[in-house]
């Protein structure tokens, strides 16, 4: 991939830049980047990675994330967006459109190497970088609203609690709570979009309303007051006054509760002899040290930060949110999937496990990313049913530096990488099966795997793949770093074969 321009700012040069594009005070947030744009953006001839967004992915029918390299043939400034050619694609295997319309300029990153010479590639991906902060990290929906007049003061109070939900002062329940309210806000905005564009679509005229889809007009009412509710929720955050006086309380509640460790069991109901199996379930592992909550939504549940969660329904969607400190097992077994389409079903960091579980692909490259810290998983089913998911790229678990990870009588079935372990980064599977993957096991330089009674079988490119660099390879056809206990079977038998050692620099 090309290299890209990089953007060290603090908090207050992202503030004072952002003041610079507000400072006339006058028009929605999107006229007022308009301005800038028109000022800023080179037109035509640039080249760019287009992160490509869920909404493209699905359209396209390719997984989520996906990166293309693309030049930009026309901009429109005043929708933010630009017309690109597809040059090529990060996998081979993904097929896109030789030129799409409408892609947001904020899903492009201008390339430091332009083929066009007089190209002022710098100042126009200094100009993405910044509305890509304001969008991600601050931007409501009601910004753009008509005749809403967006004003530098608001810019303030947006950015002061952005840098408090970052530096840790607020309270993880709080800013979670806070992070969760913004999604609802951009989710109910979301669907009022693809409802106006359902009309759209049909041409439907204004004054006629017998040709509506069904629940046009209740959904867009429930969406309509949604946000008018969320928006007035969002004055308690937003104003730093009021937030303190809010916070004061959080925390006084949070130093009552911190004694006991608190458990959430997830249920969405049933009959009451299933209550009271998993009543016994739960008082069969619970003492008098425990706080015990059951409750139906898990964007709620986790926003509490339990310690344990105890799943009891059958299947369970889980929200996007990174977990630490956290053990999440079933009762009986249990099936999670993510919400909606995404990178991952779960980002992990600190001490978790994970036990008696199905983790499913569906909808996410990767179902575990562990950032750092102890991860055990035990008894867990690790699949991906899709039809060509190895094309997919789709991952069981990716161990980054500074993870540690063990995992015991687990199944990894029909992904492109079950495992991928990278620098800094050690995983040990016990008694584990591997099979029908693209490749097993994926390691790089300065990982240690090791295997013990693991079976790898099935296997279309590679059981065992190793990327190495010169300091790390160990003598031709071993990788330093991997461990083969004598009691694992991975594929032929055959090790000179099963293992495929590369050095980086030939990759």
């Amino acid at each position: 991939m090309p290299s890209l321009y990089t953007f060290s700012r603090s908090d207050s040069e992202i503030l004072q830049e952002l003041l610079r594009v507000f400072s006339s005070g006058r028009g929605t947030a999107r006229e007022q980047w308009t301005l800038q744009a028109e000022v800023l953006v080179e037109p035509v001839g640039w080249d760019a990675l287009w992160k490509l967004s869920k909404d493209f992915c699905k359209k396209f029918e390719v997984r989520f994330p996906c990166i293309a390299c693309v030049t930009v043939t026309s901009v429109d400034f005043e929708a933010l967006s630009a017309c690109v050619e597809v040059l090529s694609v990060q996998h081979e295997a993904v097929s896109l459109p030789e030129t799409v319309e409408d892609v947001p300029l904020i899903e492009l990153w201008p390339t430091t190497k332009q083929r066009e010479q007089c190209i002022n590639a710098a100042t126009t991906a200094e100009f993405i970088d910044l509305l890509r902060f304001y969008y991600d990290e601050i931007w409501m929906p009601w910004d753009d609203q008509d005749e809403k007049v967006l004003l530098p003061n608001t810019i303030e109070d947006r950015m002061k609690l952005w840098s408090e939900l970052h530096n840790g002062s607020i309270p993880h329940c709080v800013a979670r709570s806070i992070t969760l309210l913004r999604s609802s806000a951009i989710h109910a905005h979301e669907k009022l979009k693809e409802l106006d564009s359902s009309l759209c679509e049909m041409n439907i005229a204004d004054e006629d309303d017998s040709l509506l889809p069904p629940n046009y007009i209740s959904l867009c009412a429930e969406m309509n007051a949604r946000l008018d509710g969320i928006m007035s929720k969002w004055t308690l955050y937003e104003n730093p006054l009021i937030r303190e006086q809010y916070l004061a309380k959080t925390r006084n509640k949070y130093q009552k509760n911190k004694s006991k460790r608190h458990v959430v069991a997830l249920w969405q109901g049933g009959s009451p002899s299933e209550y009271k199996q998993i009543s016994n379930f739960l008082l069969s592992r619970l003492t008098n040290e425990h706080t015990l909550t059951m409750m139906t939504s898990a964007d709620d549940a986790l926003a509490l930060e339990p310690e344990d969660v105890v799943v009891c329904s059958d299947n369970y969607e889980i929200p996007e949110m990174p977990l630490s400190q956290v053990s999440i097992c079933s009762f009986n077994g249990s099936t999670l999937k993510a919400t909606d389409m995404r990178s991952c079903l779960l980002m992990l960091s600190e001490e978790c496990r994970l036990q008696d579980l199905t983790l499913h692909c569906s909808q996410v490259n990767t179902i575990v990313v562990m950032r750092s810290g102890n991860l055990h998983i035990s008894k867990c089913s690790f699949l991906d049913d899709s039809e060509s998911s190895q094309s997919d790229f789709a991952q069981g678990i990716v161990a980054m530096a500074g993870a540690k990870i063990s995992i015991e009588d687990c199944t990894f079935e029909n992904f492109y990488s079950g495992i991928v372990v990278h620098k800094g980064a050690q995983v040990e599977l016990r008694n584990c099966i591997i099979k029908r993957c693209g490749v097993g096991v994926q390691m790089y330089s300065g990982s240690r795997v090791t295997l013990n009674g693991t079976n790898i079988s099935g296997c279309s490119e590679q059981s065992i793949r190793c990327e190495v660099d010169r300091e790390h390879s160990g003598k031709r056809g071993e990788m330093d770093g991997l461990q083969v206990m004598g009691n694992c079977v991975i594929g032929s038998g055959n090790m000179k074969k099963e293992i495929l050692i590369v050095q980086q620099d030939e990759i």
